[in-house]
């Protein structure tokens, strides 16, 4: 868990402090199925274990916590809008960060993550 956190602080110091527009937004569960509706990709960063307790519909499951996070995101088309989910928004945040670093246009991170997307009663699909 302790190496995990160092992760996250030391993308969150290094992506933040660049000085130049983000390419990043924060956008709201309803934000969010308007876009899903407009068939935008939704990018879970959770564990396979969390995805599969429920996600969005339709969305890729991409751990920013594994090993294979950079390798994965290389195959996704860069000038395509992506929605990042996490938990409850802040890893997901760091994740969109990261990709913006890596050269991806245009990201959405759902703020609150799931757990703000499941309190407004929006489906949720469970794989267990």
């Amino acid at each position: 868990m302790k190496k995990s956190l160092l992760f996250l602080l030391f993308f969150s110091v290094l992506i933040t402090g660049c000085g130049r527009k983000s390419n990043v937004k924060d956008v709201s569960p309803e934000e969010v199925m308007k876009l899903v509706n407009r068939g935008v990709l939704v990018i879970d960063v959770r564990t396979p274990e969390e995805f599969a307790a429920g996600h969005i519909k339709g969305a890729k499951n991409i751990d920013f916590m594994s090993r294979d996070f950079f390798g994965k995101i290389k195959k996704l088309n860069r000038n395509k809008p992506y929605i990042i989910c996490s938990r409850d928004g802040r890893t997901g945040r760091v994740a969109a960060k990261v990709m913006e670093s890596e050269g991806f246009k245009k990201l959405y991170n759902l703020d609150g993550g799931i757990i703000s997307w499941a309190e407004k009663n929006y489906p949720v699909v469970n794989e267990k």
